[in-house]
């Protein structure tokens, strides 16, 4: 990231650089020219060279415009090009075409019109585009606030993300306030891998989803390359969804916001119905991304990840988890804003499968992806599909359910719960599924925790109708051990309008209390929830204490074995493994406090 640096803003420019100035300013240092033929320079010079006039005018050089008009120079020749280190070097086109009209000048006005043509050149950002900068330019960035200047830089372990506000004067994105400290802020992507290939992967699919305006997609908003490295700009979220629930811990269990929720799980469905229908141009089997790598456990070496056939050529997200669905209290595309905010898939480039490919670029150190929400064919060496995100989303809306009905302490109360020690590892897991072996061959199920905590939920006092149905379907439907068993997503978003009809016209169904008694004893061994307080609001999920689980809370416990790195810094991101002194995986920024206003 680089600090805030001077620039003349376009709008000043247009404001101070008139033809009427730039005729005088002519007319005040050459006297053979007349009034007309001033004119005449200045309104090309307004047309086609104001940055240049600009840059002119601060050395004090303003009249030469006319003699580089006349060389056929203008604003689409900068930035001039001057050899380093070399006082007496000409300026010359980026062509090597020495521009003739400077040759005369002092080597100290050279050395200004180089250093000042960068201030007045700061590139106008259009969406979807695409801009190559030269290293020296000086990038629209205005300084920020001293809340905002703490987020500070997140790193990931392929990329490292950071806020900026834009001068309003710079960019299209938005309807610009008059006030440049009242813009939104923007979140700048930037990748370590200096591979095109790889900027494709990640670029490719947001810009061709982008026309589309899926209200549940993040906006790419344009892109740049600079100093060999790629950068991905984006809207700049207010949360994810994990710190979304954890400040709002007690949510209302009212039309408003279960409707809400319905309709956020829904929009996420077809934002993914998006992704998986898009037909790729960088197919997962460019080299590093067709085949992963992955450890296998103590003893065990290493595994292939392998991509089904025919699946190499369609969009999938490979990292669906709370911390790449980002919530903004304000989306400035929607025309249907609500008041409560919007979720939006983020940090879905084609394939990623967790950062677990062998990528140029990478920084090991900083690679700290969740194995949380992974599918069981990750584990059992079995080919991926686009089926792995919908395991993914079943894990999302179990938790989101949780949430709805108690509040974010259940959410890791449930984490601990399911919690599993594995002792090839050293690691305590809090999967949704469990592998076991029967006559030497692997064998997954759904983790018996995971169901008896759905069992509960069913059995919650508010459980409404509409509950029960979100239920059944995330069982039923996505969180499936067999891959090609699972919902489709253009089959869940039919089902989700299904119950998003029913909902929106039938209080009873969405709010009316109906819970259902346990068909199984298994949900005994779930955590209860103490009694509401005086205010109403939920307390925090406890064991009754003749139903604690064996196992201890959930924490990072590792043996005196040797524990592969990676995989010691993947389990860091869960949310059950709360290591002191790490923090929750984020690949984006959070502001905070909402960025919809900066005083």
């Amino acid at each position: 990231m680089r600090a805030h640096s001077f620039i003349v803003p376009k709008d000043v420019q247009e404001r101070l650089i008139t033809e009427s100035t730039i005729a005088g300013d002519i007319q005040a240092h050459n006297g053979d020219i007349g009034e007309k033929e001033a004119a005449d320079f200045a309104k090309k010079a307004c047309q086609h060279a104001r940055c240049l006039y600009a840059t002119l005018a601060y050395i004090k050089r303003g009249a030469d415009i006319c003699a580089l008009l006349n060389e056929g120079i203008t604003d689409k020749d900068l930035p001039l090009v001057r050899k380093p280190n070399d006082r007496n070097a000409p300026l010359y086109l980026r062509c090597g075409k020495h521009v003739q009209t400077m040759t005369t000048w002092r080597p100290k006005y050279r050395e200004n019109f180089d250093r000042v043509q960068w201030w007045m050149t700061s590139p106008v950002f259009e969406y979807g585009e695409h801009y190559s900068l030269d290293e020296k330019a000086v990038l629209p960035f205005v300084p920020l606030d001293a809340n905002e200047a703490s987020l500070g830089t997140k790193q990931g372990g392929y990329s490292e993300v950071y806020p900026v506000r834009i001068h309003p004067a710079h960019h299209n994105f938005w309807k610009s306030t008059a006030q440049q400290e009242n813009g939104p802020l923007v979140a700048v992507k930037q990748l370590f891998s200096s591979d095109e290939t790889e900027f494709r992967k990640e670029s490719t699919i947001l810009k061709a989803l982008g026309p589309k305006n899926h209200p549940h997609l993040i906006k790419l908003l344009t892109t740049y390359e600079m100093g060999k490295k790629y950068h991905l700009m984006f809207p700049y979220a207010n949360a994810n969804l994990r710190k979304y629930w954890e400040d709002h811990p007690f949510p209302s269990f009212d039309g408003d916001t279960v409707l809400w929720s319905l309709k956020q799980m829904s929009g996420i469905a077809k934002g993914l119905q998006l992704i998986h229908d898009f037909r790729v141009t960088v197919p997962l089997s460019v080299p590093g991304a067709g085949t992963i790598d992955i450890r296998l456990g103590k003893g065990k070496g290493l595994g292939q990840l392998k991509v089904e056939k025919g699946e190499q050529w369609f969009g999938r997200h490979g990292d669906i988890k709370p911390e790449n669905v980002l919530w903004f209290a304000e989306d400035h595309y929607s025309p249907y804003p609500h008041h409560m905010g919007v979720l939006q898939i983020a940090d879905f480039g084609l394939g990623r499968f967790h950062g677990r490919d062998s990528r140029s670029g990478v920084n090991p150190e900083t690679v700290k992806s969740s194995p949380t929400y992974e599918p069981p064919e990750c584990k059992m060496k079995l080919p991926v599909s686009r089926a792995y995100d919908i395991w993914s989303l079943g894990c999302i809306y179990l938790e989101f359910i949780t949430w709805l009905l108690r509040g974010s302490a259940a959410i890791d109360g449930f984490a601990d719960f399911r919690g599993r020690y594995a002792t090839d590892t050293g690691i305590n897991d809090d999967n949704f599924f469990t592998i076991t072996t029967e006559e030497g061959m692997p064998k997954a199920t759904v983790r018996e925790q995971v169901s008896a905590w759905s069992e509960q939920l069913h059995s919650d006092k508010n459980c409404s109708k509409l509950i029960h149905d979100l239920l059944d379907l995330t069982m039923s439907e996505l969180l499936v051990i067999e891959s090609e068993k699972r919902s489709k997503a253009n089959w869940l978003c039919i089902r989700f309008q299904k119950l998003l009809n029913q909902a929106e016209t039938n209080s009873e169904y969405c709010l009316k209390p109906v819970p259902r008694k346990p068909v199984s004893g298994r949900s005994n061994s779930a955590p209860h929830l103490d009694p509401p307080k005086a205010d109403g609001k939920r307390n925090s999920v406890t064991f009754l204490e003749q139903e604690k689980p064996s196992f201890s809370k959930t924490q990072f416990k590792v043996h005196n074995t040797e524990i592969p790195r990676d995989l010691v810094l993947r389990n860091l991101g869960t949310p059950s493994f709360k290591a002191k002194n790490v923090g929750k995986t984020t690949t984006w920024p959070l502001p905070q406090r909402q960025q919809t206003a900066h005083g």
